[in-house]
C-alpha cells in the first residue's frame, strides 16, 4: 500500500537589522520546514512558527518535530483525500498550535489553488526606529509597530512628527503594569490605532478598561476562540492579533475571524519574524483583516529565504505570488519516514 512521507528540515538567516523586543534580542532566525510528499506523489511543505528555545512559546523547534512524527506514524497510510478529512486528522494536534499550523498549511495547499493577494504593508520596527528608516529606501507603509521600549515616547513622537499620514500602534508584549495608564494614553489621536497585549493577565485589563482611552487589543492571550470570548465578554477589548501559529492553523484562524467579525472585534493578523512561505499565508489571512496587518516585504527582515521572492511592493501595499520552495537552500535533519 502506498503511504505518505514526511521530512523535517531547518533554514537559518541573519536578520538585517538584530532584533530587540521586551521579551529577547535576537540575531538570527532559525525556522523548523516540514516536507510532505503524498501518496500521490505530490509535494508540499510547512513552515513552522516556533523558535529553536521557549522563550516565546512552549512549543519549540525539537518538539514539534517530536510530535509531528507521532502524528505522521499515525497517519502514514492515510489517504487524507479531503480538505475535511485532513483538517479532521489534526484533531490529535489541538494541544500543540505550532504543530497543527504547519500541517494546516501544508494541507490548505493540497486542496485549494493559491492565487496573487494584494494586501496593505505594516512594519515592526524591533529596535532602532532611527536604523529602521535609513534601511527602508523610501518604502513607506501604512502602518507602523513599534515594540515597547525605554525611548516608545520618543518613537511616538518622532513617528507623528515626521510620517503623520502613517498608522502607529505598539506592540508591548504583555510586560506593562496597570500605572502605565497615563503614558499610554498620551499617544492618543486619530492614527494611533491600538496598543497590542499591554498587559499579561485578564483581570490587569478589568482593573483599567474605563481608564484607557486608546484601543486595546490582545495577541498572547489570543491563543484560541475560548481565551477571546473570555476576553471579549468582559468587554476589555477592541481587537484582536491573529496569529494562526498559535491558534493552530489556518482553518482555527478563520473560524476566530468569522467570531471576531460577528461579535464587533478588530482583527490584525500577526506575523512571526517568517520567511516567505509561511508570510504568504500571513498575507493570505490579512485580506480579512480591518487594519494593516503584520505584512512585510520579502527582503524585510532577511537578505535571505528558502522561496523565490514572494512579494512585490506598489506604493503601500505588497502583491504576494505563491511561495517557491528553493529545496537546495534546505538542511535536512531527519532521515525519510
Amino acid at each position: 500500500m502506498l503511504g505518505n512521507e514526511m521530512n523535517f528540515y531547518t533554514f537559518t538567516a541573519e536578520f538585517k537589522i538584530p532584533i530587540k523586543t521586551p521579551l529577547i534580542e535576537l540575531d538570527s532566525r532559525e525556522v523548523l520546514v516540514v516536507e510532505w510528499k503524498d501518496y500521490e506523489g505530490n509535494t508540499f511543505y510547512g513552515e513552522c512558527n516556533a523558535f529553536s528555545t521557549n522563550w516565546y512559546h512552549y512549543e519549540t523547534i525539537q518538539s514539534v518535530q517530536n510530535i509531528l512524527t507521532i502524528w505522521y506514524e499515525n497517519n502514514k497510510y492515510n489517504q487524507l483525500d479531503s480538505y475535511d478529512k485532513a483538517s479532521l486528522s489534526l484533531e490529535s494536534l489541538n494541544d500543540y498550535p505550532n504543530a497543527r499550523s504547519v500541517m494546516s498549511m501544508i494541507f490548505f495547499q493540497k486542496f485549494h489553488e493559491l492565487q496573487e493577494i494584494e494586501v496593505d504593508y505594516g512594519a515592526t520596527i524591533s529596535g532602532n526606529l532611527q536604523e529602521y528608516f535609513k534601511s527602508y529606501n523610501g518604502r513607506l507603509p501604512s502602518r507602523i509597530k513599534v515594540k515597547w521600549n525605554d525611548n516608545i515616547k520618543e518613537d511616538m513622537k518622532y513617528l507623528k512628527m515626521n510620517y503623520p499620514e502613517v498608522k502607529r500602534a505598539i506592540d508591548a508584549n504583555g510586560v506593562l503594569n496597570t500605572d502605565i495608564i497615563k503614558v499610554l494614553n498620551s499617544f492618543y489621536d486619530e492614527n494611533f490605532i491600538y496598543v497590542e497585549q499591554p498587559f499579561k493577565e485578564l483581570k490587569q485589563y478589568k482593573e483599567v478598561t474605563n481608564k484607557l482611552e486608546i484601543p486595546v487589543f490582545i495577541d498572547e492571550s489570543a491563543t484560541s476562540l475560548e481565551m477571546i470570548q473570555k476576553f471579549r465578554e468582559s468587554n476589555v477589548i477592541d481587537g484582536v492579533v491573529i496569529k494562526p501559529s498559535r491558534v493552530g492553523g489556518i482553518d482555527k484562524a478563520l473560524e476566530i475571524i468569522q467570531y471576531c467579525k460577528e461579535n464587533q472585534l478588530k482583527v490584525v493578523i500577526g506575523g512571526m519574524y517568517e520567511f516567505g512561505l509561511s508570510s504568504y499565508f500571513t498575507a493570505y489571512l490579512a485580506q480579512y483583516s480591518d487594519l494593516p496587518s503584520d505584512i512585510t516585504p520579502s527582503d524585510y527582515y532577511f537578505e535571505d529565504d528558502f522561496v523565490y521572492t514572494s512579494s512585490k511592493l506598489t506604493n503601500q501595499s505588497l502583491l504576494y505570488s505563491p511561495p517557491v520552495v528553493i529545496y537546495n537552500k534546505l538542511k535536512k535533519i531527519k532521515s525519510e519516514m
